[in-house]
């Protein structure tokens, strides 16, 4: 199984190109891992890199929206949970309280956006036959959840 995991690698910078990165992370008031998402994302709005999530799979289709995460099961779910799963990651990745749409019947509407420690599990769908256990469930950063919530808008708009 070839899921994303947190990497336990660091990235080795230059004692003065940390310096530096601590600096405009003071100008802007963001953290050493936020002024690095800044600068992808800045980078992705250049067209250098693609608007895309690796490990993530989001697509249009003619009855809803894709959602596919590592190597889980895809779902699939409809345009208006599409968009009930943007505003849950927006509201969560900006310290609002966790959604969970528990719909044992249909799990094209079954998903549940939570705050867990300082990353956001996101686990879609939330009950049915191909959910995830709680525990295996994928996790993001505030900042990536923000990016999927644009993702998943940009494939269901």
């Amino acid at each position: 199984m070839n899921v994303m995991k947190p990497s336990t690698n660091a990235v080795r910078l230059d004692p003065r190109r940390v310096e530096q990165l601590k600096a405009i992370g003071a100008k802007l008031g963001l953290s050493n891992a936020g002024v690095i998402a800044r600068m992808i994302r800045e980078q992705i709005e250049a067209g250098v890199i693609p608007d895309v999530i690796p490990g993530v799979t989001v697509r249009r289709l003619d009855d809803g929206v894709l959602i596919q995460i590592d190597d889980s099961q895809p779902s699939t779910v409809t345009f208006d949970t599409a968009g009930k799963i943007v505003e849950a990651l927006r509201s969560v990745a900006n310290g609002g309280g966790g959604v969970v749409e528990l719909q044992p019947f249909d799990a094209s509407k079954s998903f549940s956006v939570v705050r867990q420690g300082t990353g956001i599990k996101f686990q879609v769908p939330f009950h049915g036959p191909n959910a995830h256990h709680w525990n295996d469930g994928p996790s993001f950063s505030p900042d990536l959840a923000r990016d999927l919530a644009g993702v998943i808008e940009q494939a269901a708009g």
